[in-house]
């Protein structure tokens, strides 16, 4: 099973995107032994990121990882956007695009449906769909699921949805294609039989750590790892893990209070 890190987007003290931390980060995630990333998804900001940011933060984190597997999210709510990122993606050499349904409004799977044919009849990568429903009301549907990937739509599926018996179904139906998200079921994704792999975002501070949960299945580990996604929620999820990390924050997120922050346990040395 491979194990993936969710980049986070490191900004500068004006605001603009470091590529040159993001490069450095990288770098280090893989001489940790990280199988692949992926960048402007949830953890990236992908929301509050011009589309020239996101390819520029594409073609770094390819370029970083030096052959390892990066699957960005190209979502953007213009779907010619969302054409434009996926193709520049494939021009640089990603492995596939994670894209979300549409987001804020609750949609019906039909709905759903449509607007992964769509994305998918102008994508020369692959496409594996993002089920999240903490974030996004419209589902990836178990069924949909299996009709699209039926069709050759859908390459795979992200499911954020911490729901264990949930992914063990789908990963019966389809061995190897289903990634797990939601660090919090880290160590029993590790029991999930074909489950294709994980991608982290507490990865980005502690990746040998959350590999030895995942990949060596120490399950001595599960109480220590608990114990870091509360601290990291306690300090505001994506917030306290930048925090962590020393990384510069643009509006809307902005830098958690000190004492909660510096409860989180140190990034791994390199």
């Amino acid at each position: 099973m491979l194990f993936f890190v969710a980049t986070p987007t490191p900004f500068d003290v004006r605001g603009k995107v470091d590529l040159g931390l993001l490069r450095a980060h990288i770098l280090w995630l893989s001489a940790k032994g990280v199988d692949g990333f992926v960048p402007t998804g949830t953890t990236g900001e992908f929301l509050y990121l011009s589309d020239a940011e996101r390819e520029a933060i594409h073609r770094t984190v390819l370029d970083a990882a030096r052959g390892r597997p990066v699957y960005p999210c190209t979502w953007d709510p213009n779907p010619a956007t969302t054409r434009y990122l996926t193709e520049a993606a494939a021009d640089h050499g990603a492995s596939g695009v994670i894209i979300p349904p549409p987001l804020y409004y609750p949609l019906d799977s039909s709905a759903v449906e449509q607007w992964y044919r769509t994305v998918s009849q102008a994508s020369k990568l692959p496409v594996l769909a993002y089920h999240n429903p903490q974030y996004i009301p419209a589902a990836v549907s178990p069924d949909l699921y299996t009709r699209l990937r039926a069709d050759g739509v859908l390459a795979g599926l992200k499911d954020s949805s911490g729901d264990p018996w949930r992914l063990q179904r789908l990963c019966e139906s389809d061995p190897g294609a289903i990634y797990a998200g939601g660090d919090r079921i880290l160590a029993q994704a590790s029991q999930i039989r074909f489950l294709g792999g994980f991608i982290s975002s507490i990865g980005n501070l502690w990746p040998e750590f959350c590999m030895r949960v995942f990949k060596g299945r120490e399950e001595q580990l599960t109480d220590a790892l608990i114990e870091r996604v509360n601290l990291v929620r306690a300090a505001g999820g994506l917030r306290g893990i930048k925090a962590a990390l020393g990384w510069g924050f643009r509006s809307p997120l902005v830098e958690p209070e000190y004492e909660v922050a510096a409860a989180i346990p140190p990034r791994e040395q390199a």
